[in-house]
């Protein structure tokens, strides 16, 4: 019998059937995963070290699909706004796997070569070294808790007291995915005022 063309598995199609399951709102399990991709778990095991090699591998794969290349000769707050809409995308794609690869540390060279383009745009911004690393978090955060932010009910606020500032306030604000929409270009546009406010 003539040997596949490619591989019955690899780290590629693990992650693959890892993020799929993972955003069909299933747990990440290693013996599910195993079952829904036809294999033993030592067949699994031998591609990833359990269940957090499981998850640098979801890394690895989103990494390549979301790349970010700063674009050249823009000003600091486009490159940033790009750089960020990168991870908002990937994020906001898959809120559900986000969540697991938060309790992992990023070592992928994909992943790390974004946040370090993101490093030499706020180098560019004039923000001093002691505030990038805590900056680039912040803006991480922001993307991460916009895309998790997508997920919520169409109206968030209910005050039952029609005299509540925040009835009188939603009565003009937009709700559903425009709400979303706003809440990323507001606070992004807020994020980098603030940086603006700490460059000379």
């Amino acid at each position: 019998m003539a040997r596949p063309v490619s591989p019955l598995l690899s780290r590629e199609k693990i992650a693959h059937a890892a993020i799929e399951m993972v955003d069909a709102g299933d747990e990440l399990k290693i013996q599910p995963l195993a079952k829904k991709l036809g294999v033993s778990l030592s067949s699994l095991y031998h591609h990833v070290d359990g269940r957090e090699g499981i998850i640098h591998a979801m890394r690895e794969v989103l990494s390549s699909e979301y790349e970010f290349t700063p674009p050249r000769g823009r000003s600091w707050k486009a490159a940033l706004k790009n750089g960020v809409s990168a991870l908002y995308r990937l994020y906001s794609d898959h809120p559900r796997v986000m969540i697991h690869l938060l309790g992992v540390t990023i070592r992928e060279p994909e992943t790390l070569q974004l946040y370090e383009s993101l490093v030499e745009i706020l180098r560019r911004s004039g923000l001093p070294d002691d505030e990038i690393l805590t900056t680039l978090e912040v803006v991480d955060a922001f993307a991460f808790g916009v895309a998790l932010d997508a997920l919520s009910p169409t109206t968030i606020f209910a005050p039952e007291d029609p005299g509540s500032p925040i009835a009188e306030l939603m009565m003009a604000h937009p709700t559903g995915s425009e709400r979303n929409e706003l809440l990323y270009k507001r606070g992004l546009d807020i994020i980098i005022a603030g940086i603006e406010s700490r460059t000379p």
